[in-house]
C-alpha cells in the first residue's frame, strides 16, 4: 500500500545518485564480513567484603557488599562501572537521585520512591535501594531488569547464590562484534564498454531529472522558481515543451506522458501532454500519478478526504469513495475503505475483489498481494481469493514465483512458493528488521555492545543462501540489472551488473540509477543520457 506521505511525490524528480560501491584500483579489497558473536562473562560478589569480580577479575570497590532482606546489596558505581567501565554516574544527595549513562542509554534511581527508570520507562523494583555510609546500594537482581532493556536476554537462571561461600555469580552473554571473510565477495571485473549516449552531454541545463517512460525534465535556474525554465526532453535529448521563465511555478510528471502543470506556488492548474496541449483541468485538492490508465484524485467531501480515479482525458470513471486509493497494477489497485478504515482491493470499475478487511495490503507482485490480518500476514491472488492464509509475523513481496517469511518471531526465515510450501530454510538466526528485494534478503539486527553503544549488524541472503555483505549491497543497488559504482584510482563512476562485471565503464563524474533504460549521468559540468545496455536488442 502507497504511505500517505508518498502518495504525492514527484515521480522521478529527486535528482539523486545511486548508491555507490567503492572500488580500490581494478582489484577491489572489501571489508570484511560483521558477525555478531555472544560471550558470557561471570560476574561475581562475596558478601561481607568489598570483592566483586568479572571473570575472576577483581573491580573497583570500596564499599562493602551486604545481605538485605534476602537480596544481595551492591553499591551502584560497582553494579555499572563493572559491566560498563564509561559509566557516568551523578548523584543527587539532597533528592536522594542517581542519574547513570551508559553510551546511548539512561538509567535513573529515585531512592525515596523506590523507581528505577530505563531509557524514559518506569521498570519493576526488586527488594528496596538505600543509602548507606554515603553510597546509593542497589539489590543486584535488578540488574536483570536493567540489562534486559538494553538488548540482553538474562533470565532468574542466569543467577546463582552459594549460600556457603556466602557468594553471588551472574552470568551475562555480552555481545561482540566479529568479522570473518568466508563468504563469497563480488569481484570487480572486465573494463567494460564504452556508453551509449541517448543524448550526449551538453552544459544547456542546470540540471537533468529522469522521469521514466523515457522522459527527461531540463531544468535552469534551480534555485528560482519564478527564473526557472522546464523543458520536457525525450530519450534523444529533443525538446517536446518549452516553458519559458515564469512561465510556470512547477510541474511534475503524472505517468504514461502526462504532466500536472503548477502557475502558482503548489496550486495545479491542469493537466497536459508531452508536446504542451492541455488535456484537463485539474478539479480536485490532488492528483497521484496515471498508471494503467487510471490516476487517483483526492479532494474533500462532507468534511473529510475522500479518494476516486480519473482517466487520461479527466473523467470520473471510480467515484470518490474511498479513504485512500494506490496505483493500478495488473489491473488491480489496493484501498482503504472510508468506513472500517481497513484495505481492500478493487478493479477498474470500481468493484471489490477483495472486501476491505485488512489491517494492511500491498499493491500486486507477480500475481499476488501480500495482506495483513489478526493472525498474521498471508497472500491472496488477483481474484481475492487467500491462497497463503494470514499466519505469518512477516513476510516479503513475491518475486519469480517465491517470497520470505517468518512463522514466528525469533525463528528462521523461510523461501516459500506460490502454494505455500517451504522451499528452502534461509537463516536461523532472529533479526530485528527484514528487507527484500528482487534480489536478495538483508536481516538486521540491532545489538547492544559492552561500551553501552548500540550497533547494527545485517547479513544478506539471496534465493541459494548466505551472500557477503558486499554481494548484498550490490544485489539492493541494482536498478535494471546495473549498479553505479566508483572507481577510487580515477574517481569515476561507471556500472557494473550483480556478478560485478563491470558494463559500462567508469568514465562519468556522476551517475544515477537506470530507469525504464535510461540513466543520468554527468561528465565535468555536462549533462548527458546513457542506454542501458542489458535492455538493448
Amino acid at each position: 500500500m502507497i504511505h500517505k506521505g508518498e502518495f504525492y511525490m514527484k515521480k522521478g524528480f529527486c535528482i539523486l545518485l545511486s548508491s555507490a560501491l567503492l572500488l580500490t584500483g581494478t582489484v577491489p579489497t572489501w571489508a570484511k564480513e560483521e558477525r555478531l558473536l555472544q560471550e558470557p562473562h561471570v560476574y561475581r560478589g562475596i558478601v561481607g567484603t568489598t570483592n566483586f569480580y568479572r571473570d575472576d577479575v577483581l573491580q573497583s570497590s570500596d564499599a562493602e557488599i551486604y545481605l538485605k532482606d534476602g537480596y544481595v546489596m551492591l553499591p551502584v558505581r560497582t553494579f555499572f562501572t563493572s559491566i560498563y567501565p564509561d559509566a557516568q554516574i551523578y548523584w543527587n544527595s539532597v533528592d536522594q537521585q542517581a542519574g547513570v549513562l551508559l553510551g546511548e542509554n539512561s538509567v535513573f534511581l529515585y531512592v525515596k520512591e523506590n523507581k528505577i527508570v530505563v531509557n524514559r520507562e518506569e521498570q519493576p523494583v526488586v527488594g528496596r535501594m538505600e543509602v548507606k555510609n554515603g553510597r546509593l546500594f542497589i539489590p543486584l537482581r535488578n540488574w536483570l531488569t536493567i540489562l534486559n532493556q538494553y538488548g540482553y536476554q538474562l533470565t532468574d537462571a542466569d543467577f546463582h547464590w552459594n549460600s556457603a561461600k556466602q557468594e553471588v555469580a551472574v552470568t551475562v552473554p555480552e555481545n561482540q562484534i566479529i568479522y570473518e571473510e568466508n563468504l563469497k565477495t563480488p569481484v570487480i571485473s572486465g573494463e567494460g564498454q564504452a556508453p551509449v549516449y541517448a543524448m550526449v552531454p551538453t552544459d544547456t541545463y542546470d540540471e537533468v531529472a529522469n522521469l521514466g517512460d523515457g522522459y527527461f525534465f531540463g531544468i535552469n535556474d534551480m534555485k528560482d522558481h519564478f527564473k526557472r525554465t522546464y523543458d520536457i526532453l525525450d530519450s534523444s535529448g529533443k525538446v517536446k515543451s518549452h516553458f519559458a521563465p515564469g512561465e510556470i511555478f512547477e510541474m511534475r510528471y503524472l505517468g504514461e506522458g502526462m504532466f500536472c502543470v503548477y502557475t502558482e506556488k503548489w496550486e495545479q492548474e491542469y493537466v497536459m501532454d508531452e508536446n504542451g496541449q492541455k488535456q484537463f483541468d485539474v478539479v480536485y485538492d490532488s492528483i497521484n500519478d496515471f498508471q494503467e490508465g487510471l490516476a487517483c484524485v483526492r479532494d474533500e467531501k462532507d468534511g473529510q478526504t475522500v479518494e476516486g480515479y480519473v482517466d487520461a482525458n479527466g473523467t470520473l470513471q471510480i467515484p470518490l469513495q474511498f479513504a485512500s486509493g494506490g496505483y493500478f497494477s495488473e489491473e488491480r489497485a489496493v484501498v482503504r475503505d472510508l468506513e472500517t478504515r481497513k484495505y481492500g482491493v478493487i478493479d477498474k470499475k470500481g468493484n471489490y475483489v477483495a472486501e476491505p478487511k485488512y489491517k494492511s495490503c500491498k499493491s500486486y507482485q507477480d500475481g499476488m498481494a501480500l495482506v495483513q490480518t489478526e493472525q498474521g500476514y498471508g497472500y491472496i491472488n488477483l481474484q481475492g481469493e487467500e491462497v497463503i492464509a494470514p499466519q505469518y509475523v512477516w513476510a516479503s513481496d513475491f518475486y519469480d514465483g517465491t517470497a520470505y517469511v517468518l512463522e514466528e518471531q525469533n525463528g528462521p526465515v523461510w523461501l516459500i512458493n506460490t502454494k505455500g510450501d517451504k522451499v528452502r530454510k534461509m537463516a536461523d538466526q532472529p533479526g530485528d528488521s527484514y528487507k527484500s528485494n528482487a534480489y536478495c534478503l538483508r536481516i538486521s539486527q540491532d545489538v547492544m555492545l559492552p561500551s553501552g553503544i548500540g550497533e547494527n549488524v545485517d547479513r544478506y541472503y539471496d534465493k541459494t543462501g548466505e551472500i557477503s555483505m558486499e554481494q548484498g549491497k550490490l544485489l539492493f543497488s541494482l536498478s535494471e540489472g546495473l549498479c553505479s559504482v566508483l572507481d577510487e584510482k580515477t574517481q569515476k563512476y561507471g556500472y557494473v551488473d550483480k556478478t560485478g562485471k563491470m558494463v559500462i565503464s567508469p568514465v562519468f563524474d556522476e551517475a544515477e540509477r537506470f530507469q525504464d533504460g535510461y540513466a543520468v549521468v554527468k561528465v565535468q559540468d555536462q549533462y548527458g543520457i546513457v542506454k542501458n545496455p542489458l535492455l538493448q536488442k
